[in-house]
């Protein structure tokens, strides 16, 4: 988790204890973070020829006055390429698609588990300098099909995750002020056949951040050095036509039932693991799980101009 160029992420939220919470872990990881209270303070450094080039904004969105709602639809109309990641104690389905219809990369429920946070974070941040740097030099393709494939202690995400990025605004399956939240969801389904697939851990084992102990951590590393888990595979395969993008990601693993899938419901948005599903649900036009439910197939239709 370390940048040769420290990221600056603007943090607003006028709960002051939030404030303190997630300042301190992203400037534990290197990070320079720029907390304010107020959002209209915050937005006038962002917008200040003299400030710093800021990698993300980070907003709560119940506060007084300006709030995370206002907060985006400004950043977003003066940087529209700028990451924003919203938080809220009062999530819900309307809140999930009012904030992705938006532009918002992410959004995550209070109280926060911190570790979900900070890794989303780092993500996001990784993925809007490297998509950015990608994406010239790609007009006027018509059609491509690309097929990656690795063992799972080998899968190198971010790598994969700009791939499958790099095509989709020159080629018109998504827009600037949205192709972050689209590439979380593809580095959530590369997770699912990593992690659920290929190693078979459980979300259960998950922890905060800050706790003595994080078994679910330790559960990966040893099966990502236990050959029956390591040297599964995971395949993917994406195919550009002119009115399509689609992802098929398909991992070694045992597979799950694909009754269990539901529509996206309140439970579901508001629990902090087993998040990935619904964030893919939520971006993607089409989900298509295969019998085995080792499989999953990712489609973007082409966007209007």
């Amino acid at each position: 988790m370390s940048h040769p160029q420290p990221p600056h992420v603007l943090l607003i939220d006028d709960d002051v204890a939030v404030l303190g919470l997630v300042g301190d872990a992203l400037t534990h990881f290197g990070m320079r973070v720029h907390p304010f209270s107020e959002a209209n303070r915050a937005l006038r450094l962002l917008e200040d020829p003299e400030s710093p080039q800021f990698d993300l904004v980070i907003s709560d969105i119940n506060m007084d006055g300006m709030d995370g709602f206002d907060v985006i639809n400004r950043v977003k109309s003066t940087h529209p390429n700028l990451p924003v990641v919203l938080m809220t104690g009062q999530a819900s389905l309307d809140y999930a698609i009012r904030a992705m219809r938006m532009g918002a990369a992410n959004l995550f429920q209070k109280p926060l588990t911190i570790r979900e946070l900070v890794n989303s974070v780092f993500h996001l941040v990784d993925l809007h300098r490297e998509i950015r740097l990608a994406e010239s030099g790609l007009r006027g393709m018509v059609e491509e099909r690309r097929v990656f494939r690795a063992r799972a202690d080998e899968l190198d995400i971010p790598s994969l995750v700009t791939h499958l990025t790099d095509r989709l605004v020159p080629m018109g399956f998504a827009k600037a002020t949205n192709v972050d939240v689209i590439a979380m969801a593809f580095h959530e389904a590369l997770v699912n056949a990593l992690e659920h697939g290929c190693l078979e851990l459980d979300s259960g084992l998950k922890g905060d951040l800050f706790a003595e102990k994080d078994a679910y951590a330790a559960q990966m590393q040893e099966r990502l050095a236990d050959p029956r888990y390591a040297h599964r595979h995971i395949e993917i395969e994406s195919v550009l036509t002119g009115d399509s993008f689609t992802v098929a990601i398909r991992d070694g693993g045992p597979g799950f039932d694909t009754a269990t899938v539901a529509n996206i419901s309140d439970v579901d948005l508001n629990r902090q693991c087993g998040r990935g599903l619904p964030l893919i649900l939520l971006v993607m036009d089409e989900v298509i799980h295969n019998p085995a439910g080792n499989e999953i197939r990712l489609v973007l239709a082409k966007k209007e101009a």
